[in-house]
């Protein structure tokens, strides 16, 4: 790029707040000042432009007298801006040992959070950051090398929520011009110079060589980030629109159509994409997708937040979260009805046996002989070595078993529940009765359960 005149390049940073929509001229602007070349200048062309600012600044104490003099620089500009200064120190050795990440990630996430908890109590309509073409550029080399899709292309956006880089449009040698034409004062850190980050090793041993290879590299980039902005705004509208499609929200979870997924085009990348939110990563889509391909169902994949699980005709994704007890204990016939967690309800009804009493034909009843229930009752979740003789069949078998042959899918067998009687399973909730309870000739009572669901009321 063409080195600009001072007033030059403060008319292209108004036209481009203006053209970028970045904010109204009556907000008040966070400015984030590491005491740096390229945040001090952002600083001075607020100030000359007349707009309203503060300026914040974060001491992670890492240099030693080198930081202290950071945020004494930082201080003393304020006043002489005449603006209001906020600052705070932070420990990001301790954050980045307690979530085990790097002291730059840390650092990050510290100085941002930070950031917003300024904005948010002094009333800032915006934090503006002095990231420019060299950051954007930098940034693109870095996802590349460490893998990346559409959106890791574009680099550094110009706005993130309520972050903006108003200095998105120039390139570091401009910035530097402005500066020295204006005897403006500035702070080099120490850390810039040294090759031990990967930006930095970036900035100094692979740009030069691009650029020599390309003199308007930087002019060229923006043109390229622009087309990229705009096939990842209509990537994302088909992704949003297809998920929109298929996604079927229950109160067990969200499923997808397998069926239906398997029509689209790239359904991968679209999976891959629509578990993006869900805390799932990319290096998992290979097995996800292997699952999918394959026959049987049961396999699960984890997230930080979320579980995946096949079920036979879909995915279903779900909070991970504790089980909770769910054991319910009655001592004796509930005088009212009995909330289980409220996901239905039993009533309970003792009969007296009569010649034309009719069993109903309905997995939700359960008639039991009264005479061979032990009290007190469990209602709880089936566990794996359950066994039962269902109703009708010859021989016990598993429940586990029951609920597959029978093609139950994952999230009913997850929340599928026993009545216990003594050391006996009476009920498998909503399927089957056990053959020992069974109604005879003999039985003089019947104890009635009927399970109902909300919608039944």
């Amino acid at each position: 790029m063409a080195l600009l005149q001072n007033g030059a390049l403060e008319r292209r940073f108004l036209s481009f707040i203006n053209r970028e929509q970045l904010f109204d001229q009556t907000d008040c602007i966070l400015l984030t000042i590491s005491g740096g070349l390229d945040s001090v200048v952002m600083a001075e062309l607020f100030r000359s432009a007349g707009l309203r600012y503060g300026m914040a600044h974060v001491n992670f104490q890492l240099r030693g007298a080198e930081s202290e003099g950071d945020e004494a620089f930082v201080k003393e500009l304020a006043e002489q801006h005449g603006v209001r200064f906020h600052t705070v120190r932070l420990a990001a050795k301790n954050e980045s040992e307690a979530q085990g990440i790097s002291t730059q990630m840390a650092a990050r996430k510290l100085r941002y959070d930070w950031f917003e908890q300024v904005a948010e109590e002094f009333d800032y309509a915006r934090i503006a950051t002095a990231h420019h073409q060299d950051d954007v550029l930098e940034t693109i080399l870095l996802n590349l090398v460490r893998g990346t899709g559409l959106t890791g292309l574009k680099g550094v956006p110009v706005r993130q929520g309520r972050i903006i880089r108003p200095l998105w449009f120039a390139d570091r040698t401009m910035i530097e011009a402005y500066a020295q034409n204006g005897g403006i004062r500035w702070r080099e850190d120490s850390s810039n110079a040294s090759d031990k980050y990967h930006r930095n090793r970036l900035r100094h041993q692979v740009v030069p060589v691009l650029k020599e290879i390309n003199p308007n590299l930087l002019e060229t980039l923006q043109t390229t980030v622009a087309r990229l902005r705009s096939a990842d705004a209509l990537v994302d509208a088909e992704i949003r629109r297809s998920w929109e499609k298929l996604a079927e929200m229950r109160p067990e979870g969200i499923f997808l159509s397998i069926e239906q997924l398997l029509l689209l085009e790239e359904w991968e990348y679209r999976l891959a994409e629509w578990l993006k939110p869900y805390g799932f990563q990319y290096a998992q889509l290979g097995d996800m997708a292997e699952t999918v391909r394959a026959d049987g169902f049961g396999q699960q994949f984890y997230s930080a937040t979320h579980l995946l699980i096949r079920d036979r005709d879909y995915l279903m994704i779900k909070p991970r979260q504790a089980a909770p007890a769910q054991t319910l204990i009655l001592d004796a016939i509930p005088a009212t009805t009995l909330n289980v967690f409220g996901q239905y309800e039993l009533y309970f009804e003792l009969i007296p046996r009569s010649g034309d009493f009719q069993i109903p034909v309905d997995s939700n009843i359960a008639c039991l002989d009264a005479e061979r229930i032990q009290w007190p009752l469990t209602i709880r979740i089936w566990q794996n070595g359950d066994r039962f003789r269902p109703l009708g069949v010859k021989g016990h078998q598993t429940v586990g078993n029951f609920l597959t042959n029978r093609k139950v899918t994952i999230a009913e067998r997850q929340s599928a529940r026993v009545l216990v009687s003594g050391d006996r399973i009476a009920w498998l909730v909503g399927y089957r009765p056990d053959d020992y309870f069974r109604i005879t000739d003999q039985t003089r009572t019947i104890l009635k359960i009927e399970r109902r669901f909300p919608a039944q009321r």
